[in-house]
């Protein structure tokens, strides 16, 4: 292992993951949580599915939408502080701490729908196809991969080439269609979220199917 890949990742700070005010992301939260409720409706198709996974699943707030249609679901995520958090909240699902997102300790094919929702918009170009590399592999042979992100190119901040830093990066639908492939880009819609944030492209949803 080379010092580098040793070293420690920059934290995350509740403010930088919540960046506008309670009553704002309140509504943030409803719009988004039923936006993935439509794609997991679309996918399960009145079935219950055995197993969902929310890889980056931050402190949980949208893990209870993939228990509704789930049996199981998983959160995993990468920094101890959040993934505490994680399970204090949401005891009914199995929360696994991880040192990557590029590696997941989970079996080929386990999940029947894998969730990333803004995570691979903060990772650098290599671990951003490094950790898609893990969804596909993840993913079971019928399964689907819902992501969300931001996919303005021209959007981007932070040190884009530090794996351990904080960064933003916009990727285009195609970008992140040629990173899933062979996966099959089934769906997309725009990421809507509360009506007073400055910026109205916020990113799309991706929805793709093995």
């Amino acid at each position: 292992m080379t010092a580098d890949a040793a070293r420690p990742f920059k934290p995350w700070r509740l403010t930088e993951v919540v960046d506008v005010d309670a009553p704002a992301f309140a509504l943030r939260t409803y719009l988004e949580q039923a936006e993935i409720r439509r794609y997991l409706s679309r996918v399960a198709a009145g079935r219950r599915l055995a197993r969902a996974a929310e890889v980056g699943c931050g402190y949980g707030r949208l893990l209870p939408v993939l228990a509704e249609f789930a049996d199981r679901v998983t959160g995993f995520e990468r920094q101890p502080e959040f993934a505490a958090e994680a399970a204090r909240l949401h005891p009914h699902c199995a929360i696994v701490g991880v040192g990557s997102l590029a590696q997941i300790p989970a079996p080929g094919g386990s999940f029947d729908f894998l969730l990333t929702f803004t995570v691979l918009q903060h990772l650098t170009d290599r671990v951003a196809a490094q950790a898609t590399a893990e969804l596909r592999r993840l993913c079971a042979p019928s399964g689907h991969v819902l992501i969300c992100e931001e996919t303005d190119e021209t959007h981007w901040e932070g040190d884009i080439d530090d794996d351990h830093g904080i960064c933003s990066i916009g990727r285009s639908v195609d970008r992140y269609a040629a990173l899933l492939a062979p996966l099959r880009l089934v769906a997309t819609s725009p990421r809507v979220i509360e009506p007073t944030y400055a910026r109205r492209d916020v990113g799309t949803y991706m929805l793709f199917a093995a």
